[in-house]
């Protein structure tokens, strides 16, 4: 009877542990998964494209002290690989620089009060300017940083766009990136996300999971180029098919002063 306690107790005590890991805190870092996929279904992007995205420096979970956060890793690779404009979401008042001290923050403070953080400067005519907008940063407590949600709620505008959730996490995918954008914006079409975990997001196989990810959703450059285009002079502001004629509302690749785009 004796030994069948022992080793009850000790199962009960591997439980507990192992339902607190999977509660543990954690900033933009890395508990075990290493990729995460997922959304509506399969989609293509269109038109001009903007990645929105926060990221933190600093103190990151199993990383270290680093000088760009786990998330701007991923948007380096995203403008790399693709044509976006990028907009960086940057607080007015930076989270502490430790990562404990920053936990502690968000944990005690800013979550529980449903604080909206403020950022520096903004971005304007999104909904004139851009067809489909990436949208991502670390993943805190299973969720978004709330200064996310700032940004949200100062552009409504964003909803009918196309959206496109990613991220760096810590095991547990950024699958929230999708249910808050969706929350927002129902009338929005959200295409497949992308998370990575932080500590592998500075890997070479990470940039090449990046690379096929925007290759689904036809954003590369190798799939939005224009290599066969004819050359000829273009009148400002008129469009042009890939075969130099104008192209009279047709869908598909265009040139519109020497800049090409996707959609109409």
């Amino acid at each position: 009877m004796k030994k069948l306690l022992t080793i009850t107790f000790a199962l009960c005590a591997f439980m507990v542990a192992l339902a607190c890991g999977s509660n543990d805190p954690e900033v933009d870092g890395m508990t075990g998964a290493t990729e995460q996929t997922g959304g509506d279904g399969e989609g293509k992007a269109k038109g001009k494209m903007l990645v929105v995205y926060f990221s933190r420096a600093d103190e990151n979970w199993q990383v270290g002290y680093v000088e760009r956060g786990n998330t701007a890793i991923m948007v380096d690779y995203i403008k790399e690989l693709a044509d976006v404009d990028v907009f960086e979401i940057v607080p007015e008042v930076a989270y502490p620089a430790a990562y404990d001290e920053c936990i502690a923050y968000v944990n005690n403070i800013e979550i529980p009060q449903n604080l909206r953080p403020k950022y520096k400067n903004d971005i304007t005519n999104i909904a004139a300017d851009y067809e489909t907008i990436f949208i991502g940063g670390p993943i805190w407590w299973g969720q978004p940083p709330i200064i996310i949600r700032t940004f949200l709620e100062v552009h409504p505008e964003l909803d009918g766009k196309t959206i496109i959730p990613f991220g760096t996490h810590g095991g547990s995918g950024v699958g929230s990136y999708t249910t808050l954008l969706k929350e927002y914006f129902p009338n929005a079409t959200i295409l497949e996300s992308l998370g990575i975990s932080g500590s592998s997001i500075r890997d070479a196989s990470s940039k090449g999971t990046v690379e096929g990810w925007l290759k689904r959703l036809g954003v590369d450059k190798q799939s939005t180029g224009v290599k066969s285009a004819k050359t000829r002079t273009a009148n400002s502001g008129r469009k042009y098919a890939l075969n130099g004629q104008p192209t009279n509302g047709q869908s598909g690749i265009y040139i519109q002063d020497n800049k090409k785009y996707l959609g109409r």
